[in-house]
């Protein structure tokens, strides 16, 4: 059941950015291809998946983060598995936890993989709506830009860190809070305030946002991503 929630519940922040879960089979292909579980079918895009995990997409699992520290709060296992018979009689157990933990890990993952891949398919999409391919540059908050692979990976990586819950981005005073007696698990419902916020302070950017062109034409390409984002959130 916990397995579950956690899918479904991934899923509905991808709906919530705009993106239409499972709509895209190649998407939904390379997403499952990256994750690294012992499922069939998995672990063949690990490059993809250390590319990501250098840009703090994924592995950042809110709920997991919040039980590997409770764990540690308490020394789990440093007591019992000093006794030898015990330590063998919890081998198989701490395999079944190894998978499982692998396993939410990858739930997790799977929806921002896809989700990254949908947002750098789509602003990719929204320059060359305007005339702007790859290689070109723009002026974008009086910057100049060049639109590059690496730059559209960055851009994806940015939204998905910023409006999915992310560990890496709990404040320590929030994950402290796990000690005190008004809930273990705080982590989840802090990060649903701030990536809400996120996602609608990133909507309403998208939709005002101008970039200049090269021959000097002022244009709004991000638009209708934010009009998909806003609607998708209020749909969520």
């Amino acid at each position: 059941v916990t397995h579950v929630r956690n899918f479904v519940s991934a899923a509905a922040f991808a709906s919530a950015n705009g993106i239409i879960p499972a709509a895209d089979p190649a998407a939904i292909k390379q997403a499952y291809q990256a994750l690294q579980t012992p499922l069939k079918g998995t672990r063949m895009q690990n490059e993809l998946y250390e590319k990501l995990l250098k840009l703090g997409v994924v592995n950042s699992n809110v709920r997991l983060g919040d039980l590997t520290k409770l764990l540690q709060d308490v020394d789990f296992g440093e007591t019992m598995t000093s006794d030898k018979g015990l330590r063998l009689l919890l081998k198989p157990l701490s395999k079944l936890k190894s998978v499982s933990q692998d396993l939410y890990t990858a739930e997790d993952d799977f929806w921002k993989i896809y989700s990254w891949a949908i947002e750098k398919k789509r602003i990719e999409k929204a320059f060359e709506s305007v005339g702007v391919t790859r290689g070109q540059f723009i002026k974008r908050n009086g910057q100049e830009v060049r639109l590059t692979e690496e730059f559209l990976e960055q851009e994806a990586a940015d939204i998905v860190k910023n409006n999915i819950p992310n560990y890496d981005y709990v404040p320590d005073f929030i994950k402290s809070l796990r000690k005190l007696p008004i809930g273990n698990f705080v982590s989840f419902p802090a990060e649903i305030a701030r990536t809400g916020t996120n996602i609608v302070q990133r909507a309403l950017r998208e939709i005002n946002e101008t970039v200049e062109l090269a021959d000097g034409t002022i244009v709004k390409p991000f638009q209708s991503i934010g009009y998909t984002r806003l609607f998708g959130m209020g749909a969520t």
